[in-house]
């Protein structure tokens, strides 16, 4: 009885692996030759756009708890945790917050929220006051809510740290493609 590697169907298999391998090779050194880079590799900017995020200054957010969360993640996302040391631009957020129930029990206790943190974010030119950039950034997650109150307390306040994550990573996002198109624009 012949091997199992020796057989047609084993060939055929390994030959379409070496033909999609190659295909990915190719696929690679292509993107690499026009300029393509991953938003959110680990090069993901230019040199250039890296100093411009380090030359942006967050403006204060809310008077509550979720903005100074929301403020601390962008610093540490846009400028590395450093104030930005004479701004060339100023980051401003009104930040709203959604809370919905979205799984009702039938005694009418509700066990599942959604979290959605909206961001209206203006990039303001320091030297002109004029605003550059306007937009929207949005995310959302959810969170489970437990019998113990304690967990209950907890589970929601790991949702609202996930949603000021992911908004402001979508931020930092837009913010670097935004200066990264105005330097090559």
């Amino acid at each position: 009885m012949p091997s199992p590697a020796a057989t047609p169907a084993a060939v055929g298999s390994r030959s379409l692996r070496r033909i999609l391998l190659a295909g990915a090779a190719a696929l690679g050194v292509g993107l690499s030759g026009c300029g393509f880079q991953p938003m959110y590799g680990v090069r993901s900017t230019s040199e250039q756009a890296e100093a411009l995020l380090g030359s942006v200054a967050i403006a204060p957010i809310r008077d509550d708890r979720t903005g100074q969360i929301l403020r601390n993640d962008l610093i540490d996302k846009i400028s590395g945790g450093r104030s930005a040391q004479n701004p060339r631009y100023r980051l401003d957020v009104d930040l709203e917050t959604l809370e919905l129930g979205g799984l009702i029990e039938t005694d009418a206790s509700i066990t599942r929220y959604t979290v959605t943190f909206r961001g209206k974010l203006r990039l303001v030119d320091v030297a002109s006051g004029q605003v550059v950039m306007n937009e929207l950034a949005r995310a959302t997650t959810a969170y489970s809510v437990p019998a113990s109150e304690y967990a209950a307390i907890t589970a929601q306040q790991d949702a609202y740290r996930r949603a000021s994550d992911q908004l402001a990573n979508e931020i930092r996002a837009r913010i670097a493609s935004f200066l990264e198109t105005r330097r090559n624009g």
